[in-house]
């Protein structure tokens, strides 16, 4: 009697599968999505999903299909506005899309640059079945071309391939990490600015910076990886638009600042690498009322190499220059990643008190204080 139930349990389990199979064979799950601004004003939906295997038949010319060689397809649409490009899509695409296994949204930087950016947030976080938690995606360029670009160079599945690399690099501080559901839900708050992945294609080899070799932004690395499609740096935000970005290292900077990274690579006047560990997050506070101080306090620590110790108080004059460097430049593209306004709503009561306190144009025109207190470490 007991053998029949563990048959019968097992025929069950084996029909469960196959209609859960059936029903992923109907669906075309969508792993990337791109979004460009046209020349004319329309608006280019992109989609990368699993397709024809490697060798497989190719899309036809002019369907808006792309093989590439990896099996996955890439399906685009242009409508007017991007319910418009959506509706094409959905109906023209062999299989409904499933949207809740995608893993990055990538969003030109022109497109990006305009007035209705945070609603075409929420336009993207309102799909059926939405993965919200999708990384945030600004490339330079067209992000169609980011999106075909995208192969997993190591590994097998695409989505893992995104997966690990955004991971990697948010842990070395070079991107921030800002998801779909964090991006709608910061952008238009006033408090706190989000900053964006930064994407590129790049193009062609570049020469090392001069100052730093970190210093540069997605697509200019001097690096000679199959990978074309780059993350690295980020795009600031200014409450409404994505209005610059920042270099891979002024984004690691910033995300040492905000406790997000442990560490941070330095090179002193010899050439030898430094290790900056911050002990804890940058500790904030705002004076004035009319005229605003932003001051930053960092606690850090830095390793050296053996024998090699730098000069403590330049370090550390360096350092409060560098960190007031970066504050600046987000001040001149309105943008407040580190959250000083956080801060500065503490001071009132309602609403109507602090809109009518213009924090942002006061933010913009603040003066920077930056104080390092730093302790060598040999290594």
């Amino acid at each position: 009697m007991k053998k029949g139930w563990m048959i019968l349990l097992f025929m069950c389990c084996l029909l469960l599968s196959g209609c859960m199979s059936s029903q992923v064979e109907e669906q075309l799950l969508v792993i990337a999505m791109g979004l460009d601004r046209e020349q004319d004003g329309g608006l280019t939906l992109t989609v990368k999903v699993p397709g024809n295997a490697a060798g497989g038949q190719s899309a036809p010319s002019g369907s808006g299909q792309e093989n590439d060689p990896k099996g996955y397809l890439t399906l685009h649409a242009t409508g007017h506005h991007f319910s418009d490009a959506l509706e094409l899509l959905l109906a023209t695409t062999p299989r409904s899309l499933n949207f809740s296994q995608v893993w990055e949204v990538v969003i030109s930087r022109d497109l990006a640059g305009e007035d209705s950016f945070s609603r075409l947030l929420m336009q993207l976080s309102s799909l059926p079945r939405m993965h919200t938690q999708a990384a945030v995606v600004i490339c330079e360029g067209k992000a169609l071309s980011f999106v075909q670009e995208q192969k997993p160079y190591v590994g097998v599945r695409l989505s893992r391939y995104i997966e690990v690399t955004l991971r990697n690099y948010t842990q070395k501080g070079f991107v921030p990490s800002t998801t779909l559901a964090k991006a709608v839900r910061e952008t238009g708050c006033g408090w706190q600015d989000p900053l964006l992945i930064l994407g590129a294609v790049s193009q062609d080899e570049h020469e090392a910076s001069c100052d730093h070799v970190l210093n540069v932004a997605a697509g200019q690395l001097p690096s000679t990886s199959p990978n074309k499609a780059k993350f690295y740096g980020s795009a600031a935000t200014d409450g409404i638009r994505v209005s610059g970005t920042l270099t891979g290292y002024e984004t690691a900077l910033i995300n040492l600042l905000r406790g997000n990274a442990q560490s941070l690579i330095l090179t002193d006047e010899q050439g030898f690498p430094l290790t900056l560990y911050a002990a804890a997050p940058a500790r904030l506070s705002i004076d004035g009322e009319d005229s605003l101080t932003l001051n930053v306090h960092l606690r850090c620590q830095v390793g050296f190499p053996s024998g090699h110790a730098p000069d403590g108080s330049r370090l550390n004059a360096y350092l409060e220059e560098e960190i007031e460097k970066v504050i600046r430049k987000l001040q001149s593209m309105r943008c407040d990643a580190l959250g000083f306004g956080s801060l500065a709503v503490r001071r009132f009561c309602t609403v109507k008190e602090w809109e009518a306190f213009h924090f942002r144009d006061k933010y913009t025109k603040a003066q920077v204080q930056a104080n390092v207190q730093l302790q060598l470490k040999e290594e």
